[in-house]
């Protein structure tokens, strides 16, 4: 994976993933449990990752794993951002 392909990945994200935690802190007084933070998370990733192309008999395998490319880099920026956020906010 190209390094900056998943910085531009993780600055797309990253207000995404603080606003998820600051709405959650506020309503809950809490921070989100990792599976509360998943599954919020989840209605955002499929915005980034994209509609799965229109397949084609030819390009099948091409097509769903140009998407599961995605959906992975996605989630590893997420998983990151996730762990940076309950840092910075451990420490307060």
């Amino acid at each position: 994976m190209d390094s900056s392909d998943f910085d531009g990945i993780k600055r797309d994200i990253s207000l995404t993933i603080n606003n998820i935690f600051e709405d959650f802190e506020e309503d809950n007084n809490r921070l989100p449990t990792i599976e509360e933070f998943r599954t919020l998370f989840a209605g955002h990733a499929e915005q980034y990752i994209g509609p799965m192309d229109r397949l084609s008999v030819e390009g099948i395998s091409n097509n769903f794993d140009r998407h599961q490319s995605r959906e992975l880099k996605i989630w590893r920026a997420a998983n990151e951002l996730e762990a940076e956020q309950r840092f910075l906010r451990s420490e307060q």
